[in-house]
């Protein structure tokens, strides 16, 4: 009776089998949970350079476009917008005709886009390396927009007088007269998020920003706008 007792509280532990089986299992676990918490991860991460991406490149389309539609207020001429080219000979003529207007041509990365008529002495909006930070938007001398990376205007010219546009042209293909012509102005803004590598591979951008390196694997987005030049218009019936 005594050998039957022990004989019946015997307990037998896992195999080895066994036990590598519940080990696997752990591990699948484990990975498949790592694996749905680097995809949140990730997903969270797009969405949060999207928006704001999205949210400063609203900003800027709405500076831009308001100041571009009331360009010229009060100016008799028919200059009611000016393209400056991002030289150290144009800007410091620019600067010296503009003495108010604070502009480093060092920091300069785009061409000057001028608005007469404006606040007290006019308003350049240019591309500027901040110096602290990223490449941003520039209001004059203050920096309004980070991570702006190009500035790209294109200036809807009247060759004809009948009050609407004939041809989009770049400032360096820009005439005299073509330059005393322009009732519109298009322009494109490229928009990066400060978070690197948030797309899973560098993004193929559309035109006109095809060529810009975007191994570095920020979110890139282009924002673009058409703004009638309501003062040239004016001036032009009053003339």
């Amino acid at each position: 009776m005594g050998s039957a007792s022990l004989s019946g509280n015997y307990q037998s532990g896992l195999t080895l089998i066994e036990l590598m089986v519940a080990s696997v299992i752990g591990l699948l676990l484990t990975s498949a949970m790592l694996a749905a918490y680097v995809a949140s991860a990730q997903t969270y991460q797009l969405q949060d350079a999207m928006s704001e991406v999205q949210e400063s490149g609203r900003f800027a389309m709405h500076a831009l476009l308001k100041d571009l539609r009331q360009s010229g207020v009060g100016v008799s001429g028919d200059l009611i917008i000016e393209g400056v080219f991002n030289t150290a000979a144009d800007v410091t003529a620019f600067e010296s005709t503009h003495s108010d207007l604070v502009i480093v041509q060092k920091n300069i990365r785009s061409e000057i886009v001028y608005l007469p008529g404006l606040e007290t002495d006019g308003i350049a909006y240019y591309i500027g390396a901040t110096g602290v930070g990223r490449i941003a938007l520039y209001k004059n001398g203050d920096a309004l927009v980070e991570g702006i990376s190009e500035l790209i205007i294109e200036y809807g010219v009247d060759t004809d007088g009948d009050k609407l546009v004939d041809n989009y042209i770049k400032l360096a293909s820009m005439s005299v007269a073509d330059k005393g012509n322009v009732i519109s102005a298009r322009f494109y803004l490229l928009m990066s998020s400060s978070a690197t590598g948030v797309t899973g591979k560098a993004q193929q951008l559309a035109v006109p920003f095809v060529a810009v390196d975007t191994s570095d694997r920020r979110l890139y987005q282009i924002f673009t706008a058409t703004a009638l030049l309501r003062n040239a218009l004016v001036v032009k019936e009053g003339s």
